[in-house]
């Protein structure tokens, strides 16, 4: 689950001096007693901080994107905090006067990654976790809205458009024949690209579902977890940066990628998110994997010889997604 990837930009290093001029706006005559980089987040850089004097930690949060990112942000997790744990906002600074970067204060939640459980936990473990995850999803997915498309800071559609078959052929041929995507394939695989997608983009047309809320990064690597009553539970979903108005298979795929055909935690996460009211095509795995086609071909047209495991793994997951034609 992208293990090695390379960050395109390193992480941003700071001092407690530093961390203690950032934050003393928030919790004034207050020093930081330590601060610690976090998380396995490739863009945005993340600390765990924590005060003389107090027990509780925190989380500072400096964003690299800039500032119609971090305000995204901020709106989605207000929007959906009733209905889907998060990590609350708890200070803001979008100015970029202190810091060169928007920047935040959030909550701390306990809690391990989801990735750890899918691979080290124990079988009852992985079910719960994956019917919570499921549950979580089909809360996040019933955040509707009257259009499809990418948000501006206010949460709202800028540019309503709709990714039906021919948008998605479009895509995919530039990906193949003219971006490098189709170079770091190489010709053999790229024609079975090409022709995985000319036998099924069809199905993209034939959905009719309201545009939702998708994270478009739902997966074990941004979802914290814990023990709860009824076992392994969803603490936390975070890193909402890139969600945008869409289709539910972007998530679906998202958080199937690595899993075998027909997993247990694959059949746990379905039956859960069904049985929260989702409802999902008979065709949902191929929707799915022509959703992550359009995300993969992208990141690997974006990856180059410096990202040499960010490389392989995108090679190694677009030749597997399309000998996939069942589901």
């Amino acid at each position: 689950m992208k293990e090695g990837w390379e960050r395109a930009v390193p992480p941003m290093q700071l001092d407690i001096t530093q961390i203690h001029d950032i934050i003393s706006p928030v919790f004034p005559g207050k020093k930081v007693a330590t601060a610690e980089r976090i998380g396995t987040g490739l863009s945005n850089t993340n600390y765990k901080i924590r005060l003389e004097g107090s027990a509780e930690p925190y989380v500072l949060r400096l964003f690299r994107k800039g500032r119609e990112i971090a305000e995204k942000e901020l709106a989605i997790i207000r929007r959906v905090r009733q209905t889907v744990p998060v990590a609350d906002y708890i200070y803001a600074d979008m100015s970029c006067g202190v810091f060169d970067k928007p920047w935040a204060i959030m909550e701390w939640k306990e809690g391990g990654l989801l990735r750890d459980v899918m691979r080290d936990g124990s079988e009852q473990d992985l079910v719960a976790a994956a019917a919570s995850a499921g549950r979580t999803l089909a809360n996040i997915h019933k955040h509707t809205f009257t259009e499809s498309g990418f948000f501006n800071g206010d949460m709202e559609v800028q540019d309503p458009m709709r990714m039906d078959g021919e948008r998605f052929l479009a895509f995919i041929e530039q990906s193949l024949f003219q971006d490098l995507c189709g170079q770091w394939l190489g010709e053999e695989l790229a024609q079975s690209v090409w022709s995985f997608s000319q036998t099924y983009s069809h199905l993209l047309s034939e959905i009719e579902d309201t545009p939702m809320l998708v994270h478009s990064d739902y997966n074990g690597l941004n979802i914290l977890m814990r023990h709860g009553p009824e076992g392994c539970e969803v603490s936390a979903v975070l890193d909402w940066e890139d969600a945008f108005s869409w289709n539910r298979y972007v998530d679906i795929a998202n958080m199937l990628r690595y899993e075998p055909d027909g997993s247990v935690f694959e059949k746990n996460f379905v039956r859960a998110y069904r049985e929260e009211g989702a409802v999902l095509y008979d065709h949902w795995k191929i929707l799915s994997k022509l959703e992550d086609l359009v995300a993969l071909c992208d990141m690997l047209t974006h990856s180059s010889l410096a990202t040499p495991n960010r490389m392989h793994d995108l090679q190694r997951l677009i030749a597997g997604t399309v000998q996939v034609t069942k589901g």
